[in-house]
């Protein structure tokens, strides 16, 4: 029995290695996963999903957009020897997926996006936050909460550093509603490699997050908060000036203790610029770096340094509406933490495969990309081993066609299209209280 499980894994692994996700081989392979796992104290035994088949099922998952475990089950039984051994009960993926520890999902995280970013010199990564909705039951609502009082679903929010030239998630944070962006920040800042430069938005502009930002040896380019009122400036240039802050009063932080820390005074340089672009209203902004020196910082380098910032909105879109964190599905913690871990891997992936073309990332459509790569892991999971390699060799020149194209933005009228008005009342509890409630009248 034990040879005939060994056996279906074996299978299992090349079905999803040497076949779906053959471009996945040289990245994550079976000793390291397994020695992840074994750091995070996880034990298993010889059965069919083992650490590695198991996390190669929840990037499948997402990157094929589907829509249920289930779905993957039937994938997996649909090429596997129907055998007393190896038949699948349908829940055998949810309970490996439950098991396997969430750091190995973190750290496959940041291997792929090691794989995935460009240039190592001028490392720039990307910061900004997003809510998640949550399927509502009790559980979700008891780790999670909701977003406000109003508030139907329960909700998570999630906090991605995004490389500037690749896309491709470096860290992440989940936590529920209670705690917020800053916090999160805070807490994986420890976590960026030194010498790296963080643009952000002026959320994240603030007297602590620079002072930390700096003591870490970290560059940040943040839109300044209107609110920051300088008790001190001196000019660099037109529209660039180095201007000195006083701490905030203790009081009125969240972060008293850390606040109680800091020196007294911190000098951040503000640069503004009028930034017009064609389909856009010029716009004024105001820019706040620790990056003082002006000589290999020129005004102009900081300006576009931030110009980037909007990219990761689009990686945050990308993530969530091709793979499945528009409305996620698992109704416990743990796995609502493994299925945007999943997801993220699933994005990664594709990062991974965009790179190995030879074009930046960014010049290529991500959709378009996830949509050929999931055909062709269809076709490669019952190609033969000797046809593998003209398979991949194909996909990497179909990826390299699929450019974005350059979008000129129309006019477009200020306008309201959907009307807002429900026709039915909103339901405040779940369908078996509303059930339960019916029964008992």
């Amino acid at each position: 029995m034990s040879h005939s499980i060994g056996l279906c894994r074996s299978q299992l692994e090349q079905i999803f290695l040497n076949g779906a996700l053959n471009f996945l081989q040289d990245v994550l392979s079976r000793q390291l996963v397994e020695s992840w796992a074994s750091q995070a104290g996880h034990r298993w035994r010889s059965c069919l999903y083992s650490p590695l088949p198991t996390l190669l099922a929840c990037i499948y998952k997402h990157m094929a957009h589907a829509t249920s475990s289930r779905d993957v089950e039937d994938w997996v039984t649909a090429r596997l020897p129907q055998d007393g051994a190896c038949a699948n009960s349908g829940d055998d993926f949810c309970v490996a997926r439950r098991r396997l520890p969430e750091p190995v999902f973190s750290r496959a995280l940041s291997h792929l996006g090691l794989f995935a970013q460009g240039n190592m010199s001028s490392r720039v990564w990307l910061v900004d936050g997003t809510g998640l909705t949550l399927p509502r039951s009790d559980a979700n609502v008891a780790a999670f909460g909701k977003m406000h009082g109003k508030a139907r679903l329960p909700g998570a929010r999630l906090l991605l550093f995004t490389d500037a030239d690749s896309g491709a998630v470096m860290n992440a944070d989940i936590v529920g509603c209670d705690e917020g962006e800053m916090r999160q920040f805070l807490r994986r800042l420890p976590a960026v490699p030194k010498g790296t430069t963080i643009v952000g938005d002026r959320q994240f502009c603030s007297y602590l997050a620079l002072c930390e930002i700096d003591r870490l040896g970290l560059g940040a380019v943040m839109r300044l908060n209107v609110s920051r009122k300088p008790v001190g400036v001196e000019p660099l240039g037109e529209g660039d000036e180095i201007q000195l802050w006083r701490r905030p009063p203790v009081g009125s932080s969240a972060f008293g203790e850390q606040i109680k820390e800091l020196p007294e005074f911190c000098r951040v340089r503000v640069v503004r610029r009028r930034i017009e672009r064609k389909g856009y209203r010029p716009v004024e902004i105001a820019v706040a770096t620790n990056l003082l020196d002006a000589a290999p910082w020129p005004a102009e380098r900081i300006i576009e340094l931030y110009a980037r910032r909007w990219r990761i909105e689009n990686d945050i879109r990308d993530i969530k509406l091709r793979h499945g964190l528009t409305m996620l599905s698992c109704k416990s913690e743990n796995t609502v933490r493994k299925e945007v871990w999943s997801a993220l891997l699933a994005y990664n992936s594709i990062k991974v495969m965009q790179r190995r073309t030879g074009k930046s990332p960014r010049e290529m459509s991500h959709e378009r990309s996830r949509a050929m790569i999931v055909e062709m892991a269809a076709t490669m999971a019952h190609a033969l081993t000797t046809c593998l390699p003209m398979l991949h060799a194909s996909l990497l020149q179909r990826l390299a066609r699929a450019s974005l194209r350059r979008q000129e933005r129309p006019p477009c009228p200020r306008a309201i299209v959907r009307n807002t008005q429900a026709d039915y009342p909103f339901l405040y509890r779940t369908r078996q209280q509303w059930y339960a409630h019916y029964l008992a009248a």
